[in-house]
């Protein structure tokens, strides 16, 4: 027997609701100086480099999702700003090579330190049960976030007549 549906206009509310309560939360000082000041993408770069230790410029491109040339352009920004550094690979000169600099280690455990702050104060009054709940819904939100960008993803790039060359 399939779960009744929720009306929409319940969800609705739950939506506006929501958004007027956290709307201090979500205001840009607030999260600008939490986020280095960084571009969505520039953050994105730097998530991965970060995790990663050491990536090529083309596996950094696919993980941002945007072409090779746009991720030059991020790498520079990020290159001047003292948060990573590139170099040519040893074994292939046409690969370059980019990882975080120690600068750019010790600012981005800042903001990952700054954002579990803000999450604490968030759930910190949650009882135990309320946590376990909210983490295993929380938990579903990446698989569900993929399944839902996939086909758009793929669909603007067959508009824009994309077609990826791997350069390794």
């Amino acid at each position: 027997m399939a779960k009744p549906e929720a009306p929409a206009f319940v969800f609705e509310d739950m939506l506006w609701e929501f958004l007027d309560a956290a709307k201090d939360l979500l205001a840009a000082e607030r999260w600008q100086g939490a986020l280095m000041d960084c571009s969505k993408n520039e953050l994105l770069a730097l998530v991965h480099v970060y995790r990663t230790g050491e990536s090529t410029m083309s596996a950094l491109a696919e993980y941002v999702g945007v072409p090779l040339n746009t991720a030059t352009g991020i790498a520079n920004r990020l290159e001047r700003r003292g948060l990573v550094e590139r170099w040519r690979s040893e074994q292939d000169k046409r690969v370059v090579e980019v990882r975080i600099t120690e600068q750019g280690r010790t600012q981005f455990a800042d903001v990952v330190k700054n954002v579990g702050d803000m999450v604490e104060g968030l759930v910190g009054d949650l009882d135990a049960d309320e946590r376990r709940v909210l983490l295993g819904i929380v938990g579903k939100a990446p698989r569900l976030l993929a399944n839902a960008a996939v086909p758009e993803r793929n669909e603007g790039r067959r508009k824009a007549g994309m077609r990826r060359i791997a350069v390794e």
